[in-house]
């Protein structure tokens, strides 16, 4: 096959260019004109052209596009101009940004300028620089000259990186390069304009409310220390950069800091709401991205944007600012992308694919096979409740030797406790530099468990489970949360309102010994749930702290003014010393709720040292303080002053959501989905941490994996479980002699970090399908898993640990390597590796026209729907041919649009 190596040169000016709007909408857009053009067959001469729009038609007609590989530097780009203006689709498309990033992802840069000097092609020019705000005809004849060389120079240096890279690069890799690139260039999802009208409208609705509460307090939002502090209240870390006239450390609260512009699209909108204030901006999140996808409906089809290879571990990311891998998880948008006239949408997603995968590597043959009997289950349409293969049930078998349907519901609670639920990807977690999310959680972060801040062992990737929503957060339904003084599974919390309300009023408590207010969220449950003060039902008590003095915290809320459509404004008042007993909190509790106390956390030496703030006093602080009604109800208030604590002597602002009443008919509803989870390990001696929901904190809590007996026994202990140590000793060897592969891999690949930093070989999991060589992990596909500058280090507290150099931007930042790490690595890129695999040989039948995480999108016509689904499901359960055994099932639903 031929190969044809392209590159176009477009016109561009300071308002309109790639830098300022989308790519979709700078080829879309009525200032579009190409200047001119540089081709490339095979190995001969780079042709240049410029003349009107039907002459390039003309000349780009010429070429055998129909039997080539078309050849470019940024393909969407080149391609998307090739078919939208030109009508012409190459018979294969070649990017070699998209080769660059597989091979060396950020060690090298992307550029052509820099992957040209990388592999010595030759030098890039700069006379595109020289070319703003110049169209076609403004270019005199010599500068149209040096133009074309400057373009054809760019086409001998894509071509050369092209074939330095093809032969490092499986061909699989190509073809779904060529498959990514499609999506964007060739688009045919549509887009519904009335929903997103409707959608609009709502959004601007809520944004008014948001934005009219921040325009009050304008002043407070343009000091930079008490915005800092508003940001911080609200789990975000205020951007900082070093001052150019100082040569300090300064906040980067400026209208042409990118970080703190980027907190315009951050996932709360209350931040969106305060930053867009600040900046003097209209727009949110939500709504730009609804006004975006309006607008593109106005100019055509939906092109996907999704960036090939953006994870080191293979996986796709979103682009050209449209994250369709991002969409909220009910948000209308879903509905509003509709396939085409004739089609339907068929979305397909792999079951727990990392979590099977782990077993599989790991040689856990048992395991496996339980999977595949689960997936024969499945296949017959057995209930979950009847299933015989209930992995809680055979763990508590083997810790009780009974027959699996003779274990009762204790045993399989003790079984069940060794195989802990997780959280989403996604959830919040409150920790010391803010709201994190769960899966951006690291080693050196503390968690606030409702009383202290504390230390973890680590996140742990748990896979794809199935998740149900509780006020917005998805975990698995048997994930424990805290409910007063017990522990109850998510499942049980969300169908009842009463303890639903008891788990949020226990969180809200120890939220409030923090320093913050959750009072308008515990307010709104309280009124969907029709909970009233005073029923039987629900007594509720005040909570009462003790201190002997406000240390630390010397501002509580005041009331200002009356209520309105937005709520009142709190203003900050001095208030007297406490004396020992008195109530500073108007939090109210379900009875048997506990009240959280700080206590003074004594230095601590050994094994508990790893899991506490040691040393010093955590002052406890003032719970924000409010006024009751005479009908026992709480007002709400917008804006709340908080207080905090170790002595800061500073108010903290929190912007509360706006209230929101829920039908009756729908407080129990709960939707479940098939999601990426994360637990993390041993939070702190009480084995729990916080997470945010739409209706305030909850505390839920951690897994345990490795934990030996007196861990395993005090984590029993939180659930009301109390067993002797030489029976937990006896249980947790049942569990490891159980699945003795898994630990097995993980030291096997902690063995193999040691190897890799030291440049020798080694080989990890089933049948050494993994190997170790210099440089990183080759994968069973030949890509590779790359740790560039691996080595041995010594930390402050004198334990030896290995990183890597991870390049974050600009920054390049030391990155912790352990077994435990390079094993989620290696299941996360096996698993993207099927996927890839399922997307070509579902393309070869049905046009793919998206991926979402370890979904697959693709269109059937209609009345040949049902056959399409099945032929997807069936081709996504077969194992490749490098992982014979691997038990893969899926799930799949279709319709109309992209949310069903």
């Amino acid at each position: 096959m031929q190969t044809i190596t392209v590159d176009m040169e477009t016109y561009y000016d300071s308002l309109y260019s790639l830098s300022k709007i989308t790519t979709e909408e700078y080829i879309r857009h009525e200032l579009f004109e190409v200047v001119g053009v540089s081709v490339k067959v095979n190995s001969g001469i780079p042709l240049w052209f410029s003349g009107p729009k039907s002459a390039v038609k003309t000349f780009l007609d010429q070429f055998p596009w129909d039997d080539a590989v078309a050849i470019a530097h940024n393909a969407p780009f080149d391609m998307a101009i090739l078919n939208w203006h030109f009508g012409i689709r190459p018979k294969r498309i070649a990017c070699t940004l998209s080769m660059a990033r597989a091979l060396h992802g950020t060690e090298v840069g992307g550029s052509l300028a820099a992957m040209a000097e990388f592999y010595g092609l030759g030098k890039k020019g700069t006379e595109v620089v020289t070319a703003i705000n110049k169209g076609r005809l403004d270019f005199t004849p010599a500068e149209l000259e040096r133009y074309g060389q400057y373009c054809s120079n760019d086409v001998e240096l894509c071509y050369g990186l092209f074939h330095a890279m093809l032969p490092k690069l499986p061909m699989d890799e190509l073809k779904l390069i060529d498959l990514t690139t499609r999506m964007f260039t060739e688009p045919v999802l549509e887009l519904d304009q009335t929903v997103l009208t409707n959608h609009l409208a709502s959004v601007q609705a809520k944004k008014a409310v948001l934005m009219a509460a921040v325009q009050t307090d304008k002043a407070d939002l343009m000091s930079n220390p008490k915005l800092a502090e508003l940001l911080i209240s609200l789990g975000v870390t205020p951007p900082t950069k070093v001052s150019a006239r100082t040569g300090k450390e300064t906040w980067a609260f400026g209208k042409t800091d990118e970080d703190f512009k980027a907190l315009l699209d951050h996932p709360d909108p209350r931040v969106q709401a305060i930053i867009a204030a600040r900046l003097g901006v209209k727009s949110t999140l939500e709504e730009t991205r609804t006004e975006r996808f309006l607008d593109i409906s106005t100019r055509g089809t939906m092109p996907v944007p999704l960036r090939y290879y953006a994870a080191h571990t293979g996986r796709w990311g979103g682009d050209d600012k449209i994250n369709l891998q991002n969409l909220p998880r009910k948000s209308p948008l879903k509905k509003a992308i509709k396939a085409p006239e004739g089609f339907t949408f068929i979305d397909c997603d792999s079951s727990q694919i990392e979590a099977r995968t782990l077993a599989w590597l790991a040689g856990q043959d048992d395991l496996v096979e339980f999977f595949e009997r689960n997936n024969e289950e499945i296949a017959a349409g057995v209930p979950k409740a009847e299933m015989k293969f209930d992995p809680y049930k055979i763990m508590a078998s083997g810790i009780y030797v009974v027959p699996v349907d003779e274990v009762d519901d204790p045993q399989r609670f003790v079984g069940k406790t060794t195989i802990l639920g997780c959280l989403a990807e996604g959830t919040l977690v409150a920790t010391n530099r803010g709201w994190v999310p769960i899966e951006e959680v690291s080693i050196s972060d503390r968690l606030w468990d409702g009383e202290e801040w504390v230390c973890h062992r680590g996140l742990v990737s748990k896979g794809t489970k199935e998740t149900l929503s509780l006020c917005g957060l998805w975990l698995t339904p048997d994930h424990k949360v805290l409910c007063g003084t017990q522990w109850l599974e998510a499942q049980s919390v969300v169908h009842d309102a009463h303890i639903l309300f008891q788990a949020l009023d226990t969180g809200a408590a120890s939220w409030s010994s923090l320093g913050m207010s959750v009072a308008r969220e515990v307010e709104s449950l309280r009124s969907s749930c029709n909970a009233g003060v005073d029923a039987p039902s629900t007594p509720l008590t005040w909570a009462t702290s003790k201190t002997s003095a406000a240390l630390g915290a010397p501002y509580v809320a005041g009331e200002k003014g009356t209520g309105n459509a937005t709520g009142n404004t709190a203003l900050c008042y001095q208030t007297p010393r406490t004396e020992s007993g008195s109530s500073t909190a108007s939090a109210r509790q379900s009875r048997g709720a506990t009240i959280p106390t700080t206590k003074l956390t004594p230095i601590m030496e050994g094994e508990g040292l790893l899991f506490v703030n040691s040393g010093g006093e955590t002052v406890q602080s003032f719970y924000a303080s409010s006024k009751q009604c005479p009908d026992g109800t709480t007002p709400n208030m917008t804006w709340t002053e908080l207080t905090t604590t170790g002595g800061t002597n500073r108010g903290t602002f929190g912007l509360c959501p706006e209230l929101k009443t829920t039908p009756t008919e729908e407080k129990s509803a709960c939707s479940r989905r098939n999601l990426m989870t994360y637990d993390i390990a041993y939070a702190g001696p009480r084995n729990r941490f916080t997470v945010a929901t739409d209706k305030g904190p909850l505390i839920v809590h951690n897994c345990g994996y490795s934990m030996g007996p007196a861990k395993f026994q005090a984590q029993l202990l939180t659930f009301g479980v109390n067993l002797p140590l030489e029976e937990c000793q006896r249980i947790i060897k049942v569990y490891r002699d159980a699945y003795p592969a898994i630990p097995a891999l993980w030291r096997q690949a902690q063995d193999a970090v040691i190897a890799m930093s030291r440049g020798q070989g080694a080989e990890i999991g089933r049948d050494g399908i993994i190997k170790v060589i210099a440089g990183g992990v080759l994968l069973p596909n030949g890509m590779m898993l790359r740790y560039p500058n691996l080595r041995e280090v010594v930390d402050e507290n004198g334990k030896r640990e290995f990183v890597y150099d991870q390049k974050r931007g600009r920054a390049v930042i030391p990155t912790r390597l352990y077994g435990g790490k390079l094993v989620e690595n290696i299941c996360q890129a096996l698993a993207r590796i099927v996927i890839g695999e399922q997307m070509l040989k579902v393309a070869r039948k049905l046009r793919v026209v998206m991926t979402v995480h370890d979904a697959i999108g693709s269109l059937a016509p209609t009345a040949e729907a049902e056959q399409a689904r099945a032929f997807v499901e069936q081709e996504m359960r077969v194992a490749p041919a490098w992982a014979v055994g691997l038990p893969l099932n899926c799930e799949s639903k279709m319709g109309a649009t992209y949310g069903g």
